[in-house]
């Protein structure tokens, strides 16, 4: 028996269709679909933001591709992006606070005026609601961000950069004597060792050699320990509030300090901060573990996907089955 050449192209169209290998409308990461309703949304959020920063929505085109396809592009790695990580997300209870997307938001809001934002929105049809999405991916995605990092990292490798690295998260109100010799500084410790903080800065006006002494009475302000050279550092922070430091040295003279009050914050929210330098290196090969086990395929129209950074780069005239001239939404 044999079929019609329509029947046939039909049951083959099927067939790929029934087995995962069509082409997506869009974009597929693993079982999800990106369609042309989803990155028409994402890149009307994208051309609100290119409106307030008053540039082109995906930046300057590459490779001769148009401003529209350039905004498409980086629109959908944004949507690729997102997918790489959403389930992640989810096993690992990583999700943005509604309080800090809001925050975000309302920076935003009072970054360029309400009345601004609000006809930015409108001018695409974008509610608040759709900002406070992509709002809440990004910091979703952040969140992510630093998880792998700390995963590849270890705590207690961390823990260990956190206590070597103390005068970086610790802020410090200090006053201080400087005097040129150490002979000078021992002598005005033991003048001072049982002072109040009124009766050390009195002292200070008499005798610190440190310009504006007489007025400010040594007086440091409060400022985080990092300022200051290592020795005050290491010394200022090896110091209780209350506490007052035998001659410490540096290289503007000798110094006894009075430490005021003392703030160290937490290891938990230091953590950020100290994964910072190796982020993006241990996300990136994260993504592109992630790229095999998903597979991801970008309708050719759009551009080709970079399994690296999980994007997608310009699509050119001269590419098979490419169309520079992306629609547009």
């Amino acid at each position: 028996m044999s079929f019609p050449r329509t029947a046939r192209v039909l049951l083959v169209a099927l067939a790929l269709s029934a087995c995962g290998l069509s082409k997506p409308e869009v974009a597929r990461v693993g079982d999800e679909d990106v369609q042309d309703a989803d990155l028409r949304q994402a890149v009307a959020v994208q051309q609100v933001l290119a409106d307030l920063q008053g540039a082109p929505c995906g930046g300057k085109p590459v490779g001769g591709e148009s401003e529209n396809a350039a905004c498409n592009r980086i629109a959908l790695s944004g949507e690729l992006l997102w997918l790489a990580v959403a389930d992640y997300a989810d096993a690992n209870g990583l999700t943005a606070a509604k309080e800090n997307v809001e925050s975000a938001i309302s920076g935003l809001e009072t970054q360029v005026g309400a009345d601004v934002l609000r006809k930015a929105l409108g001018a695409h049809d974008v509610t608040r609601a759709d900002l406070f999405e992509l709002g809440r991916r990004i910091l979703t995605i952040r969140a992510v961000r630093i998880a792998i990092a700390e995963k590849q990292v270890g705590t207690a490798a961390l823990r260990s950069q956190y206590e070597q690295r103390t005068t970086e998260f610790t802020t410090v109100e200090a006053d201080h004597i400087l005097v040129k010799t150490e002979a000078e500084a021992q002598n005005v410790y033991q003048r001072v060792r049982d002072a109040t903080p009124e009766q050390f800065m009195a002292l200070a006006r008499k005798v610190s050699i440190e310009p504006g002494a007489k007025d400010s009475g040594g007086a440091l302000g409060s400022a985080p320990a990092s300022k200051y050279v290592p020795e005050f550092a290491n010394a200022v922070v090896a110091l209780e509030p209350g506490e007052i430091s035998k001659p410490v040295h540096t290289q503007v003279g000798w110094h006894v300090i009075y430490l005021i009050g003392k703030t160290v914050m937490p290891f938990e929210e230091a953590k950020s901060g100290l994964l910072e330098p190796v982020a993006d290196g241990e996300f990136k090969g994260w993504l592109k573990d992630r790229a095999k086990q998903l597979g991801v395929e970008v309708n050719p129209r759009y551009g080709h996907f970079e399994p690296d950074t999980f994007s997608v780069s310009a699509v050119r005239s001269t590419d098979p089955e490419g169309d520079a001239a992306s629609p547009t939404p």
